[in-house]
């Protein structure tokens, strides 16, 4: 058959054939199809992924599997190769090929992970297919949030109050306060930075001033991040016009004290020399 197929194009004109063979060419289907799914995952810190990838071909082949990675924007310039090692393993490694799975799994999951998986699996005698990708996404939930107190600032009469969490990702975080008296001040700045074990922490201060100090105040730290499906709230309350004693006040005491003792110890001197001068004019 192919011969005779030979036969008739040699006696069709040059132009005629070349247009013949560009549309086998073009019109040739691949015979490797490589779909990834779920397009998109999110997972929590800590646990187990697997990003799946399936291939299907027309005749038994041989061949391999790689995988690589890309930041979430999707720029594929920053693809990188996944070492299939440690926490990163195909699904199958052993047949793979013959299954036409090549899912990676990636346990024990850190916020480092996150980024845009493809599936590139290559046939020695046939062709080379990428998948389409798949999203991966890693959310870690903040810790409660902690309220610390700090009496001494610099007009020792202000109240330093500071919220903060930690352990969460991706770095996207609100911490705000409220409280029971509109006259207060806005909080500070939010303060955040990255662990050694990439994920994050942040904190947020609020000063209170003396002006505060008519009522029972009541301060809310709330925390909002997209791993939570409710903000997070810790409460401080405290009656600031009984507030317990800064460090200026400590110091005023401590010097009140200091003279008492010391009039205290002039007169007992004074009693003891007058007792003697007593005692001698007996004699």
């Amino acid at each position: 058959m192919i011969c005779k197929i030979v036969i008739i194009m040699d006696q069709m004109p040059i132009t005629i054939r070349i247009l013949i063979l560009v549309h086998w060419l073009l019109a040739e289907p691949s015979d490797l199809t490589v779909r990834q799914s779920p397009p998109s995952l999110v997972v929590t810190h800590g646990q187990r992924a697997r990003l799946g990838c399936f291939f299907s071909f027309e005749s038994n082949s041989k061949g391999a599997v790689s995988w690589h990675k890309a930041d979430l924007d999707g720029n594929t310039s920053s693809s990188r190769a996944v070492p299939l090692r440690h926490r990163f393993s195909l699904a199958r490694p052993k047949t793979f090929l013959s299954d036409g799975d090549a899912s990676l799994v990636i346990g024990n999951i850190t916020g480092e992970d996150a980024g845009v998986y493809f599936c590139k699996v290559h046939l020695w005698d046939k062709a080379e297919e990428q998948g389409p990708g798949t999203s991966l996404m890693v959310h870690a939930r903040p810790s409660h949030p902690e309220i610390y107190l700090k009496v001494a600032t610099e007009s020792q009469e202000d109240v330093m109050l500071t919220c903060h969490t930690a352990g969460y990702y991706p770095p996207g975080i609100a911490v705000s306060w409220h409280s029971n008296d509109g006259d207060c001040p806005d909080p500070g700045p939010l303060e955040l930075w990255k662990s050694e074990s990439g994920d994050y922490q942040a904190t947020r201060h609020i000063v209170l001033p003396s002006s505060c100090r008519t009522n029972l105040l009541t301060v809310s730290c709330i925390v909002r991040h997209i791993s939570l499906e409710a903000p997070l709230y810790a409460n401080y309350s405290h009656k600031l016009s009984e507030l317990v004693v800064t460090e200026y006040h400590l110091i005023e005491y401590l010097n009140i004290l200091k003279m008492a003792l010391i009039l205290g110890l002039t007169i007992s001197i004074l009693l003891t020399v007058l007792k003697r001068c007593k005692i001698r004019r007996e004699k």
